[in-house]
């Protein structure tokens, strides 16, 4: 049941926000795989915090060792990876065969060459997943949703209690 809410993205291997996951699970920080996102909506004034557990997957699956039963899971994962990237635009693939994340654009004409169009080859078919293509799933664990405009706010949490486990939700205060 909590497995099935996973927020799936993509990233790019060499892009910062990678490493410096990673720098928190290597230093053996308590929650290092831990993150947040916001949502803001300005026509409704409604605001959605997310935190949960990230994980990165590559060619070989999970990048890192999360104690968790997913890593056991590598050829679902592989797959699930495999299946986000022939679901992207063109545009999108072709920005995993770019430069580095991060670094000034080049914009002198033919700096493009070897960047294969669309993430596809010669005859149109999409390329194989390039190493720096990353899935990026977000297993929430706390949802914060305020809503301004009624004076709204509910927090809802996954709560482990033994062998059981569930969303508890609680309205607050804004």
């Amino acid at each position: 049941q909590y497995r099935a809410g996973v927020m799936k993205m993509i990233t790019d291997l060499r892009s910062n926000k990678v490493s410096e996951v990673e720098s928190f699970q290597t230093t053996g920080k308590k929650n290092g795989n831990t993150v947040e996102m916001v949502w803001w909506f300005p026509k409704s004034s409604e605001q959605y915090r997310v935190r949960g557990k990230l994980q990165f997957i590559g060619n070989g699956g999970p990048l890192t060792n999360t104690n968790d039963a997913t890593s056991n899971h590598n050829d679902y994962f592989v797959g699930e990876r495999k299946q986000q990237w022939g679901n992207l635009s063109d545009m999108a693939r072709e920005q995993f065969y770019w430069d580095n994340p991060g670094i000034p654009y080049c914009s002198v004409k033919g700096h493009e060459q070897g960047v294969p169009p669309g993430g596809r080859d010669e005859e149109g078919k999409v390329l194989p997943v390039p190493d720096s293509f990353l899935l990026m799933l977000l297993y929430p664990t706390k949802i914060d949703y305020l809503k301004l405009g009624e004076n709204y706010r509910q927090i809802d949490e996954w709560k482990w209690e033994g062998s059981e486990s569930q969303w508890e939700q609680l309205r607050m205060n804004p």
